[in-house]
């Protein structure tokens, strides 16, 4: 049984590795804490920068994947350094949720930058003498890549089950030879390890849901206040914001561009005969038509009643003047639909001016008077503000 003392002794020891157990433990918790507090901070301002980005020079969004992976690479680059001490002395960190979240985020580009970059770090910044250590650490860098770059759409509605492959594939099996070789109970040790990168990998996932759906939701409601109910162009408010961005830029970049201001012909005359159901089925179609005659960079906008405006981006006078004559040919040999199943043929007058050929203050002006000459020279026609 062994004296009082010796008894006394052992449960003094007990206690002593129990409380050294319990101290890591806090310690595990409190650096996990941290990381995840890094995480959250980081994905957030990453994400309000690249909106703000979007926002503001929308025509540079190929630049975003650069953006976007440098950033997650010094991420995982703070990741590195902030590395979790694990009871069984482990050290693990959350680097591999940085290339994860940038292919999230931006695809595979994005995700390819932030390897090279946690690549880089890792051979010049940290100790390359545990060979070990370097091999798991690669594998498990490469892998959360390549893992992601797969099963990664791009459309931002990935299972949560496609997440834990690639978390488990990349962070818990490139580190099984490492716990084979451990000496000593590897039950906690392992579980621990689980358990910081599950809890890390789904607190990863589930924030970076959430800022997918406000980006989302934000997203629509910003459409819905900005579109038109019934053409699903521009609005008027939505056209003079984006106007006003339009003249901005074509004074940075000394860049020209057109204004197209439309009308529909005796538009009236198809409320009257047809009825006011049918008015709204040609300005629907109407809106459908622009939508296809633009190009990505231009922006058109319905102003009231039957008239339109289209904005056409680095457009010169020739370029101008033969857009407008395209849009007139198509809208006179487009057969527009009737809600009784008749169908109908209408004209259009246009009016063009170039930016800076006028000042901001005089283009809408001098495209409404081209407009009204084009209606008052017999309608269906194309009349220029230069002309």
């Amino acid at each position: 049984m062994g004296s009082p003392a010796c008894r006394q002794s052992v449960m003094i020891r007990r206690n002593a590795r129990e409380y050294r157990l319990y101290e890591r433990l806090d310690t595990m918790l409190v650096n996990l804490l941290n990381n995840l507090t890094l995480m959250t901070t980081f994905l957030f301002l990453c994400n309000l920068l690249l909106n703000k980005i979007q926002e503001s020079i929308p025509q540079y969004s190929r630049v975003f994947p650069y953006i976007a992976g440098t950033l997650l690479g010094l991420l995982g680059i703070g990741l590195m350094f902030s590395s979790v001490s694990t009871p069984g002395g482990f050290y693990l960190d959350l680097r591999t949720l940085a290339i994860i979240s940038a292919v999230y985020m931006s695809g595979r580009l994005a995700g390819l930058i932030s390897l090279i970059i946690l690549l880089l770090g890792r051979f010049l910044l940290v100790d390359t003498s545990n060979t070990a250590g370097l091999l798991v650490g690669i594998s498990m860098l490469i892998l959360a890549f390549i893992l992601s770059s797969l099963l990664f759409d791009g459309k931002h509605n990935q299972s949560l089950q496609r997440w834990t492959i690639i978390v488990g594939g990349s962070m818990i099996l490139p580190g099984l030879p490492v716990y084979m070789m451990y000496e000593g109970n590897i039950v906690l040790p392992f579980l621990l390890v689980m358990f910081v990168y599950t809890l890390g990998g789904l607190f990863t996932y589930l924030l970076l849901t959430y800022l997918s759906r406000s980006n989302r939701s934000i997203y629509l409601l910003k459409e819905t206040a900005s579109r038109d109910y019934l053409t699903g162009l521009h609005n008027p408010r939505a056209f003079e914001a984006i106007f006003e961005q339009k003249v901005l830029h074509a004074m940075r970049t000394e860049e020209p561009f057109a204004l197209l201001m439309m009308d529909i012909d005796h538009f009236k005359s198809v409320n009257d005969t047809y009825g006011h159901s049918a008015g709204d089925a040609v300005l629907a179609e109407m809106g459908e038509l622009l939508h296809h005659f633009v190009r990505s960079s231009d922006d058109c906008a319905r102003k009231g009643g039957e008239e339109f405006v289209v904005l056409l981006h680095c457009c010169n006078h020739s370029q101008a003047s033969q857009a407008a004559e395209r849009l007139r040919q198509q809208i006179e040999q487009h057969v527009f639909p009737l809600p009784d199943g008749q169908q109908l043929r209408i004209t259009a007058s246009i009016g063009v001016s170039v930016f800076p050929d006028r000042s901001a203050e005089e283009l809408l002006d001098q495209a409404d008077q081209a407009l009204y000459r084009a209606k008052g020279e017999g309608r269906n026609r194309v009349c220029a503000a230069w002309i």
